[in-house]
């Protein structure tokens, strides 16, 4: 199969910035298929970091890098990126891709401020604010539904009509903030001391306009027909590796609603972002060895408390431990993850969502010397024990008990290249993952650089 695709399997930032970049080797075409300025993707390369939120892991090898039209794009953001490469990317964006400008990023803010008041601050289940990034997706996404986005043709074509459509746009989103009584201003999103800071940055017209009309020039050589240059390269036999965003809970129509973000981000979904037809595809699911979550919304095995924001005066020891060793934090924002034991029930439902093909297990060595590890393998609700995951119902999952099985813990990992050379312990927990997907893990990550991976029968193309 020349096609294939990488996609989180719970709740995102499982480390597929790395399986993607080790993938990219043999590939012609990497297409990011969705997801936008709010999913920061971290590469490690040499021991050096790099976290890119647009621009498709390709670029890193110098590939042709193509952004599909189901993306969406902030293009200052995406200026940004493109100056550290120095302008040099050999990169495509499909013109009917959507463009994400500060006013939505207003609307974001000024929703999740009234959701949260709202709430007093209770976002454990359906009620209260989603923890968006505030980057302006899903605002972005409603106009593209209501025929009022404004698309990467827009934005690189006749500039006089570009600024009418960027002021109507502004005006109408103004009106809206202003019927919550709230302000139109941007969020300014800072770490200070450590901790994740949010100031209100007042917003004009002239600054989105400015913003659409100077980056459209910039960007405008960019322009490419990402369906049709994906599709020839697959008629072709070429080798094309479709790199997605976020994860499969996190899905809009099958992910913890409403606690979601606004695109589709399972496999299936794939071929409709990128505009082709359903060509034989491999799916590489990504779960980390632990589940992390940014945002609001029930992790039954969580050990932070199920509190969001993460206040570790209410977590468990093993969670502290484990987000200090993984630097779990966002990409984007900066925000500690809640961290929870591992979780094969909401594992499954992902398989079952997505047809993985084969698993690749990320973060094993940040596992070492926590004996026992955990492994829920069933919930206990209202009283019944059961292995359905039932996504879409949130009062439930936040009332559901992990039901665990135990396995030994194991050392130092992160200099073993062979599963034969692994510990017993690490050897249980992979195959206790397989026997229950019944999904071969054909990549284990035991370290953040491109070498130190354990292939085990993995051909990325087939």
């Amino acid at each position: 199969m020349p096609l294939t695709a990488i996609i989180g399997a719970l709740w995102g930032d499982e480390g597929k910035g790395k399986i993607v970049d080790a993938t990219n080797e043999e590939a012609d075409l990497i297409v990011k298929a969705n997801g936008g300025g709010n999913a920061g993707t971290t590469y490690v390369i040499n021991g050096k970091k790099v976290v890119l939120h647009l621009i498709p892991s390709g670029a890193l090898r110098k590939k042709r890098s193509l952004m599909a039209q189901g993306m969406v794009m902030r293009p200052e953001q995406l200026c940004k990126e493109l100056e550290e490469f120095n302008w040099d990317v050999n990169l495509g964006i499909d013109p009917r891709l959507q463009i994400t400008l500060p006013y939505h990023l207003a609307l974001d803010y000024a929703r999740e401020k009234a959701a949260d008041l709202k709430a007093k601050g209770n976002n454990k289940t359906e009620g209260g604010a989603i923890g968006t990034t505030l980057s302006g997706i899903g605002p972005t996404y409603e106009q593209q539904k209501s025929r009022a986005g404004i698309r990467f043709f827009e934005l690189c074509s006749d500039e006089k009509k570009l600024e009418k459509k960027v002021r109507e746009n502004y005006d109408y989103i103004k009106g809206i903030i202003a019927n919550m009584g709230l302000e139109m201003v941007m969020p300014d999103r800072k770490i200070i001391d450590g901790k994740y800071v949010i100031e209100d940055m007042p917003l004009t017209a002239e600054q989105c306009v400015e913003a659409a009309v100077e980056s459209g020039r910039k960007l405008k050589k960019y322009m490419a027909d990402v369906s049709d240059e994906v599709y020839t390269a697959l008629k072709e036999g070429k080798n094309v590796v479709i790199q997605g965003a976020q994860g499969t809970m996190l899905d809009i129509g099958f992910g913890n609603y409403p606690k979601v973000t606004s695109s589709e981000v399972r496999a299936p979904a794939v071929y409709t972002a990128v505009g082709i037809p359903a060509f034989p595809m491999k799916v590489i699911g990504i779960v980390k060895a632990y589940p992390t979550k940014v945002g609001s919304g029930p992790v039954v095995t969580c050990l932070d408390g199920g509190k969001w924001p993460v206040d570790e005066n209410y977590s468990d020891p093993v969670a502290k431990l484990i987000r200090e060793r993984g630097q779990e934090r966002g990409a984007t924002t900066g925000r500690a993850r809640r961290v929870g034991w591992p979780d094969l029930v909401v594992l499954n439902y992902s398989h079952k969502l997505n047809g993985f093909t084969d698993l690749a297990l990320t973060r094993l060595d940040i596992m070492h010397d926590i004996d026992p590890i955990k492994v829920c393998v069933g919930y206990w609700q209202d009283g019944k024990l059961t292995t359905k995951y039932n996504g879409w119902d949130l009062e439930t999952l936040s009332r559901a008990k992990p039901c665990y099985v135990e396995i030994p813990g194991f050392g130092d990992i992160s200099g073993v290249r062979n599963y034969e050379s692994l510990p017993s312990g690490a050897k249980q927990f992979v195959e206790l993952m397989e026997t229950y997907t019944g999904v071969p893990v054909s990549i284990i990550s035991v370290g953040p650089d491109r070498e130190e991976t354990i292939f085990r029968n993995f051909k990325a193309f087939e």
